[in-house]
């Protein structure tokens, strides 16, 4: 068992050492951040949520997302990665899809809350999904994925079709790479 993780640099050690036994679900089991470490890398826009880097490499990438309520992400994949989300502060929604490629329809699954304190995992063998913040006021969440994120599907349901997205940042930290 992992030793509490109480700051984001700690938490950016841990994940440099590698998943370990246990894996990475182990690393996030253990995160006790207090606002006052993360908050400084908090970076929030009323039109969209954000993306702040914190962490990455070829392994792993680390990202502090900052959602203010009803901000949502599109329906997307991550062709087939794993990936942790911990809320630090307020309260998500994943909702995950089940996509015809043929029609270009979609059909809701399930939904998933996780509230502040809560973690969860994700794979793309649940389906498309969108992450949405479901609390009143500001949600901010950690997600891990394993290996770093290049790129993704976005299936654009109004349009009715899928689109690839390249990642990009609102904030890099200096451990942060193109």
């Amino acid at each position: 068992m992992i030793s509490e993780i109480s700051s984001i640099e700690q938490l950016k050690h841990n994940l440099n050492m590698g998943p370990g036994y246990g894996g990475y679900i182990d690393i996030f089991k253990a995160i006790s951040i207090p606002e006052s470490d993360w908050s400084s890398h908090c970076k929030w826009n009323d039109e969209k949520y954000t993306r702040n880097c914190l962490t990455n490499s070829d392994e792993f990438e680390l990202l502090l997302m900052c959602w203010q309520s009803g901000q949502h992400s599109a329906i997307h994949s991550f062709n087939f990665q794993e990936g942790w989300i911990k809320v630090l502060k307020g309260e998500l929604t994943i909702d995950t899809f089940k996509i015809d490629r043929e029609s270009l329809s979609c059909e809701h699954e399930e939904s998933i809350v996780i509230k502040e304190g809560e973690y969860t995992y994700l794979n793309d063998n649940m389906g498309f999904h969108r992450v949405s913040a479901s609390a009143k006021g500001q949600t901010v969440s950690l997600h891990l994925h394993a290996e770093r994120v290049r790129e993704w599907e976005v299936f654009q349901d109004c349009k009715k079709e899928f689109t690839k997205v390249k990642p990009s940042y609102d904030s890099k930290s200096a451990d942060c790479s193109e």
